[in-house]
């Protein structure tokens, strides 16, 4: 029997150096020596110093984290900081890639970054992923990561981001920071329960995107996009677009009668449309409704599942969509207070607000948006 130990570790200091020294002390101290380290980091830091920092206090951990939208802290959401969670035991086993350049050929360095973990000998265990939540053709990515590993692992993660700029990000491992990359960990001795929800709902009759290229979608049923939504909302002038994107995103219709939420981003002056993430042309989707109250009751429900499976958790990890703390403002705080409940007193959680999510609780990895996930470790 593994006995795991767990650290968390959070600080603000303006120093990136000392912001990082503080955050891996403080959690290292809880923990013990560490067999894996996620690093999560605001992009208000210096990231190469606080990586350098943090890596200082590991000794030879293994590291993997990003910069991220807001850090999530137990009960607490922070738009400013470091968090560190440092995880140790005798049986636990590790491994790590930074792939760089994911752009250049998405399904290659998917494939190519799987084959690197495999490298480590580690045939199962949870891969936790986390690419570049601005880049391109984050589903294709996944698809060669599955590819080479296959179905023997459990696939959880987030992409990386920054404060809603949407200029740069990075993305660390032991081996660096880098952008534009693909950070992966392979771990093993740790079991997770993972259970994800959204809380949107569709709302009048299918439509069909009948052209589109990775993230911008030019028509919909063979309308210019915006035409095609605007009027599907009843028409709506495009200065009134953020607003209804955020309350309205695109359903494409998944397994088990759910939906996998494509988030909308803005109008183009052709009235196409730039989403977050990848539209496949010729998929049928549904306009889709949520309210706070509808969003809440999906944290609720995914984190009481979670739990109930999981009763004697010792650690639980979180990734929320950013877009999800932008909509419910104040309210996103009782969203973290009803994972918490359902964690029960004592559970330490470490989460990010992320620019998509990961999991492949359906079967093969898939990149959603819009959507909270929670994984409870034993």
């Amino acid at each position: 029997m593994i006995i795991i130990q767990v650290g968390i570790g959070y600080n603000q200091e303006k120093d990136s150096a000392l912001a990082g020294h503080l955050a891996a002390e403080q959690a290292t101290w809880q923990s013990g020596k560490s067999a894996i380290t996620f690093l999560f980091c605001t992009d208000n830091y210096n990231q190469e110093q606080v990586f350098q920092a943090v890596k200082k206090n590991i000794g030879s951990s293994k590291l993997v984290g990003a910069c991220v939208a807001g850090i999530i802290i137990d009960n607490n959401i922070f738009t400013k900081g470091v968090g560190v969670c440092t995880i140790g035991g005798s049986g636990i086993q590790a491994a790590t890639c930074l792939q760089e350049n994911i752009t250049n050929s998405s399904y290659k360095s998917g494939e190519e970054a799987g084959r690197k973990l495999l490298e480590s000998g580690l045939d199962s265990g949870t891969v936790f992923v986390f690419p570049d939540g601005l880049a391109a053709n984050i589903s294709v990515l996944l698809r060669g990561l599955y590819n080479a590993l296959g179905p023997n692992y459990n696939y959880i993660g987030g992409g990386t981001g920054d404060n809603l700029r949407f200029n740069k990000s990075y993305q660390f491992t032991d081996h660096g920071v880098s952008s534009n990359a693909l950070a992966v960990a392979v771990v093993k001795g740790i079991n997770f329960q993972v259970s994800l929800g959204h809380g949107w709902k569709p709302v009048g009759q299918p439509i069909i995107v009948t052209r589109a290229k990775e993230k911008r979608v030019y028509e919909l049923d063979g309308l210019p996009a915006f035409d095609r939504y605007s009027a599907c909302l009843g028409g709506i002038d495009k200065k009134e677009f953020p607003y209804y994107s955020m309350r309205h995103p695109l359903g494409i219709p998944s397994i088990g009668g759910d939906f996998l939420i494509r988030d909308p981003l803005k109008v183009e002056d052709d009235n196409s449309i730039i989403f977050v993430t990848e539209v496949p042309q010729n998929t049928v989707a549904t306009i889709m409704k949520g309210d706070i109250d509808s969003l809440l009751s999906a944290a609720e429900d995914i984190s009481r599942e979670t739990f109930h499976a999981c009763t004697s958790p010792k650690l639980s990890l979180l990734f929320d969509c950013v877009s999800r703390y932008l909509l419910m403002g104040k309210d996103f705080e009782r969203e973290i207070e009803a994972v918490t409940k359902n964690a029960g007193a004592g559970v330490p959680i470490i989460g990010m607000l992320s620019f998509g999510e990961v999991s492949n609780i359906s079967g093969t990895p898939i990149f959603y948006n819009k959507t909270i996930i929670v994984a409870a470790g034993w």
